[in-house]
This record gives structure tokens, sequence and C-alpha cells, in this order.
């Protein structure tokens, strides 16, 4: 099954799960993912369990012998713990009624999180020939489902794929100015108390983009793989549990983020993949709320992704990353709708959304042409020889009396000079332009070369536009078009929210595992005053009225 994240993937398997007899066993890549979804189902009363490296022998020995006799109706495992003999022979010994291979995108090398110990996943249809297989991803491309389906040796499967488009987010990207957090202050303006997570390229970066955000009024955490796994454990329950409201990671907080309360997602570089841009964008509102995603980059982001690639040595995998590299890059420099090229990445067909993106949002902004800048600089890269950057072609242009310039007597050439007119910036946008029509391309050392469709600029047997906008350099506020929210009462909605947070400490479980803010909202907004009128709010059960009614209703009524 491919679904978007916050579809549903753990309720097709759960579910099933509950009306057959029998232990299945999820096979989880994450320690946190696992600790996750066993804290959601133990606070339903179902016996979920999990082993792994977090536990020790004692633990360990007592969920086995609870599994054996037949009490543990979810056992999680990691691949590397299920490729062990010892827990093969373990399993022999249960009444399996199904395994369910999550995060499937893992097993493939195509994919964008490949693991040598999800491949060998393979062995389970030779260990288990008559266990039936289920495999959930969020991202998967025709390359990718095929592999997943040849490595685990799956016999005609039932493929069920969701459609990619996640209404309820609004993306929007934009070039870096700087570092970026202008621009990402002025984002969180409109995020005030709101959960989210800022992802960023770098362990340092994290810590000192965290940093920053706590000396503006902000609260938040680093989180990365240099951090030790108990500080990584502790930062992550402190997110999940309301204590802050941002987490500023790096991809070592990727996958297992089931917060359903995330409001927003920023990146402040280019991602590797669309894949994992799209999973990541995908911890925004899995409660179906209204979130929103920004993507900072420029064309470095690209060119230092690709200088990691120098140390792959076989060609083939090389070419691959490479592609991904180029597509993350056209996809954030595009005019065309977002979740439009989402969907046609993962092999998908959507209308554009309308105004569900900034592309789309702006569709109407006012064109400019071009073509006469465009000539200018494929003209001093022609007269150079293509052998300079970017930054040198505008000096040129701009009659730079650098070193440089002077030394290679750059300022005797007939284009030295002619685009004064235009800031360093507003250059440094049309190559951007240019690069994504594919008129110009980065060789080695990101040397700008020309490509056929430059000679028909030159011969202006082509013309070129840009959305004006895309020339306006100032940082602006964007206007955000919102899905229509009803009313509430914020201050009652604040109240429950204290009251969720104390609930969940004293549970030990994450708060939104007691009701999501969506709950939260709508009881803020109905305020029922017994057991009936509060059974009528959107997300109460009489399972959670039994758990928690009285102590809302309390909150409520006073």
């Amino acid at each position: 099954m491919i679904l978007p994240t916050g579809g549903g993937k753990s309720l097709v398997f759960q579910l099933p799960t509950m009306m057959m007899d029998g232990i299945t066993i999820v096979i989880s890549p994450l320690i946190a993912l696992m600790q996750d979804q066993v804290a959601a189902l133990q606070a339903q009363q179902i016996n979920a369990q999990m082993i792994s490296s977090a536990q020790d022998f004692e633990q360990i020995e007592q969920i086995m012998d609870d599994a054996l006799s037949g009490e543990v109706k979810f056992l999680y495992l990691s691949p590397e713990r299920l490729n062990n003999g010892a827990t093969l022979n373990f399993l022999h010994q249960l009444n399996i009624n199904f395994f369910v291979i999550d995060e499937a995108h893992c097993i493939s090398q195509w994919g964008h999180e490949f693991r040598d110990d999800y491949r060998a996943l393979g062995q389970l249809k030779e260990n288990f020939p008559t266990t039936t297989i289920a495999a959930f991803t969020a991202t998967s491309t025709e390359t990718v489902t095929t592999d997943i389906v040849r490595e685990l040796r799956l016999d005609t499967p039932l493929l069920l794929k969701g459609k990619i488009f996640r209404k309820n987010i609004f993306i929007s990207a934009q070039r870096r100015i700087g570092n970026g957090q202008a621009q990402l202050k002025n984002f969180l303006q409109r995020h005030t108390n709101e959960s989210g997570i800022i992802y960023v390229s770098s362990r340092k970066k994290a810590e000192e983009l965290s940093s920053f955000l706590n000396q503006s009024g902000y609260s938040s955490l680093a989180y990365h793989a240099g951090l030790p796994q108990h500080i990584r454990e502790q930062n992550f329950k402190i997110f999940v549990n309301d204590k802050i409201n941002i987490m500023v990671a790096t991809i070592a907080f990727g996958m297992g983020i089931d917060k359903s309360d995330i409001r927003f997602v920023v990146h402040m570089s280019l991602p590797k993949s669309q894949e994992n841009y799209y999973q990541e964008i995908g911890r925004a509102g899995r409660d179906g709320e209204d979130s929103e995603v920004l993507l900072l980059f420029n064309t470095g982001d690209m060119v230092q992704h690709k200088r990691f690639l120098e140390e792959i040595t076989n060609q083939e995998y090389k070419e691959h990353l490479d592609a991904k590299i180029d597509k993350i890059y056209k996809y954030a420099t595009s005019e065309i709708c977002f979740h439009k090229q989402l969907a046609e990445y993962f092999d998908d067909t959507l209308e554009p959304c309308k105004d569900r993106c900034d592309n789309c949002l702006n569709s109407d902004d006012k064109r400019q042409d071009i073509t006469k800048e465009a000539q200018m600089l494929l003209s001093t890269i022609y007269k150079t020889n293509q052998g300079f950057g970017k930054n040198y072609i505008i000096d040129i242009l701009r009659g730079s009396k650098e070193q440089k310039i002077l030394a290679n007597s750059a300022d005797k050439l007939s284009v030295y000079g002619i685009g004064l007119e235009l800031s360093k910036k507003e250059w440094f946008v049309i190559i951007e332009r240019l690069l994504e029509l594919k008129i110009l391309s980065l060789g080695e050392f990101s040397v700008l070369k020309l490509t056929n469709d430059a000679v028909k600029i030159l011969k202006s047997e082509m013309l070129v536009d840009i959305k004006s906008s895309r020339l306006q350099i100032n940082v602006k506020e964007k206007v955000v078009k919102r899905a229509e929210a009803f009313e509430y009462d914020r201050d009652l909605f604040e109240a429950l929210r204290e009251k969720r947070t104390e609930l969940a400490s004293e549970m030990g479980v994450p708060a939104y595992i007691i009701f999501s803010d969506k709950t939260l909202k709508h009881l803020a907004n109905d305020k029922p005053h017994d057991k009936a009128s509060m059974l009528e709010v959107n997300g109460v059960g009489e399972k959670k009225f039994q758990q928690f009614g009285e102590e809302f209703l309390s909150v409520i009524n006073d």
C-alpha cells in the first residue's frame, strides 16, 4: 500500500489484527517510531510490545514469554533483529497472522532511505512461506514499487495506491537570502505557539538555528545524529509532549514522528530528493487540519549535494542520485503547481491545486520579458569561453574592479559593465531562471555552460520571461490562503490543551494520543456539558470518554 503520511496506513493493518487470532509482527526502521506506535496502542488498552536495543535482557525475556502465551497482539521489531537466527527461532513458535513491513521504501536501493538490513527481509518468504506479508510506504515511484515486490518475493500482490495530493498543506518555496533567518522569522509570525519542524543540512546548523530561535523568543530544541541516544530520545519526548514548539533537525529526524498537530515544516536548504521532501513535509497536518510548508533554497545547495556524490563508485547509482538532485531543484524553481509536480514524480496525475500552493496562488503574477538580459548574460559566458561561475560572470556584467577581472583583462570585453542596471541579486535570479529552463547548465566546479537553446536566445529565435515577483528581491509578507476554519473559544482551547498536557504527563504518553488539536477545537466550539453532548463531538468515542471525558467536561463547565 502506497498512501500519504497521515492517510491511515496503520489503521489498515491494526484493525484486521484486532479481528483475527494470533499476533502481528511489525518491522519498523526506528526505535522512536516503534515507541510511538506501541504507546498509542497501549493507550487504547491494546497489548502491543516492542523488542529493541533500548531494553535490557529481563524486559525482552518478559515480552517474549507474554508473546508465547498469546497475550501480545502486536510485536514491533527492527529489521536488524529480525535478521537474527535466535529471533527467527522464537517467531516460529508464535501464531503469526501476518507480517507488516513499515517504511517499505527502505528495501529498495532506488529509494531515498535504502538500508541493507531491510534488503534481507526477502528471506521472510523463505522462512515463513505461508504467512501473509503486507508492506506500507508513503513514498514510492514505479521503480521503487517494482523493487519492493521483487525483493520481498511477493507473488502477484494486491497493490493499493492512494492519491498523492494533501489538500490541507499549503506549499511555498523561496530563494534563500543569506542564511534565511529573516525569511524564517517572517514565516513564523503566522505560526505563534504552533508545533513545527525545521530541517537543516548539518548538525552545526541545527545547534546554531535552535540557539537563534531561543534567543528570538521561540522555544526549540536541536535533533541530530551527533547527539547521544538518550538526549535524542529526551528531546523527542519534550517535543511530542508539547513542552517546546519547534524541533530544529537534520534528516536523522526524517521518519518516526507520529505527532498529529504539526502545523508547519520548513526546509532551510534543498533536500536531496523529492522522496525525502515529500516524506518530511508529510509530518505536517496529519490530523487533517490546515498546515503550511516552506522550502528555502539556492543553487549552491544543489552543488553541495552533487559534491557528495563524487565518493560513490557505482556509476549507475551515482547517475540515479544525480538525477534526483536535478529533479528536486527543478521542482523548487519551477513555476508549475507544486502539488501537481509531486503527483507526477510519484506517477500520479493531478490538476493544478488552484489555491494550495504559492505557484497557483500567484499564477496571475505579471510576467516580465528578460530576453535582452538573458542575451547579455549568455554573451558574457560565451566571450569568457564558458570557463567561469556565476559570481565572475555577474562581476563582468556589473563592471567590477575585482583583481581577478582586471588580471584576466575581462574589463576589455565588449560586455564589461553592460548589466549595471540590475543588482547582483537580480542577476542571480536570472541565472536561476535560465538554469531552470535548461538554457544554461552547470559544469564541473559550477562553471556555467551554454546549451543548444542558448544559441536560439542569442539569435532572438526564442524568448524568455519570468514572474515579475521573482525579481522583487525584498522579503515580503506572503498572503497565504488558508482553508476556512470554524470559530472556537481560544481561551477554552488553551485551558483544554493544559489539561491534555497534564494528563499526558501523568500517563507518560504524547499529548495527541489523548485528543488531537482538532478535537480540542471542536470541544472549545461546541462546549458540551454532559456525556451525551460530549459524545456528539468529532473525535470523542465511548472509550475516550471513559478515559478522559469527566476531566475535560470539568474544564469546560468551570
